[in-house]
């Protein structure tokens, strides 16, 4: 055949965006680890390899680390539909374009982050890993929500998240070779990975979770006591916090522990409380040691509780005098971090006031008291 005779070769356009695989989302972590060609995120063997000694090598020297789990929600009827209602569509190929988006978003977002060592992988069919070298869980905590509304917005269906954050003390004791490291490893991807499908399946009964949720867990080992550093604040305001409540059957009465810090003051902070799958009461929330807990009722599951904290709404908040609102914005502080008993007297004795100096020095005293709560 004469070669002049051959047409020219058109390629054909991707189905799916080429990555530049010298820009793998990766810092210090996981180094010269394979692309995955359908997201461009390290590939998961590789990173399985090497995040175990990633991880220990950060816990042991007292540091801390963040992992989370992002699952697309109802892939499966997203390919089924689109298979269904396009023409042009075939097989998973509606499937593969959402990934390959989710991938450049990840990508996009991880190149934002300022951490120092991180990475992000794939994990599964429709999964996604994040892991990082952190200072402060509200921080990741945040940035996992950015990354889940850009999803949002970019996706034809939401990402859901699971989260937790562990330090040196969550180590094994017994830490002979190396073997424990893959162990330990596959243990905290074990339970955000469970915590993440606790909050699927609960969706299929409740309807009201709806998705793109994110939930914390603690990590699952039993033989650790958890300080401050490695747990979240309490929701604030219109935030809402999904969380899986550890019980805590040693303590009398049993408690539920969930995976914040516990609120200021003696009497705890009312929130809504939704037990998943029952309707949603109004709780307080005391501090034991130091952590979050709600009381453990009968029905509660001794496995753990998917539970649904909001804030109640501040009462107090339409009634603070103007000038009390001026001082605070001026001293750049938050009334609600007082309980909502020390709100009420401190209200109570300035509206009291018998003249203008006596008024002043009580708001005086109520912007001293908020100052000492803030947390330093």
């Amino acid at each position: 055949m004469d070669p002049s005779t051959k047409s020219t070769h058109i390629p054909l356009t991707s189905s799916i965006p080429l990555f530049d695989s010298s820009r793998l989302p990766l810092r210090t972590w996981c180094a010269d680890s394979r692309e995955d060609p359908l997201t461009g995120l390290v590939a998961f063997p590789d990173f399985h390899s090497n995040i175990p000694r990633e991880l220990a090598g950060v816990l042991v020297a007292d540091g801390l680390v963040a992992l989370a789990i992002g699952d697309v929600d109802g892939l499966k009827e997203h390919v089924e539909t689109t298979n269904a209602s396009d023409p042009a569509c075939y097989g998973h190929l509606a499937g593969n374009r959402v990934m390959a988006r989710l991938g450049a978003v990840s990508r996009e977002w991880f190149a934002e982050q300022t951490w120092e060592a991180a990475c992000v992988a794939t994990f599964g069919g429709d999964e996604v890993i994040i892991a990082a070298a952190i200072e402060d869980p509200d921080t990741f905590h945040r940035a996992i929500g950015v990354l889940r509304d850009r999803l949002a917005a970019a996706l034809p269906t939401p990402v859901s998240f699971a989260l937790t954050v562990a330090g040196k003390e969550h180590l094994p004791p017994e830490r002979n070779g190396n073997g424990w490291k893959h162990t330990f490893t596959d243990s905290l991807l074990g339970g955000v990975d469970r915590c993440l499908f606790t909050y699927k399946a609960a969706r299929r009964t409740d309807t009201t979770l709806g998705g793109g949720t994110i939930a914390v867990a603690e990590p699952p080992t039993g033989w650790h006591h958890p300080t401050s550093r490695t747990l979240l604040s309490l929701p604030e305001r219109d935030e809402t916090l999904h969380v899986i409540a550890r019980p805590a059957a040693d303590r009398r009465p049993p408690a539920l522990l969930l995976p914040c810090n516990g609120p200021a003051g003696l009497r705890g902070r009312r929130f809504r409380v939704t037990r998943v799958g029952l309707d949603p009461t109004t709780e307080v929330v005391v501090s034991l040691d130091g952590q979050a807990a709600l009381p453990f009722l009968r029905d509660d599951d001794a496995g753990g509780v998917a539970v649904v904290l909001r804030p109640m709404r501040d009462g107090s908040r339409q009634r603070r005098p103007l000038d009390l609102i001026a001082r605070l914005a001026e001293a750049g502080l938050d009334w609600s971090i007082l309980p909502l008993h020390e709100q009420a007297q401190m209200l109570h004795l300035i509206r009291e006031s018998a003249d203008a100096d006596i008024r002043d020095a009580r708001i005086a005293a109520a912007v001293q008291a908020v100052r000492a709560r803030r947390p330093r």
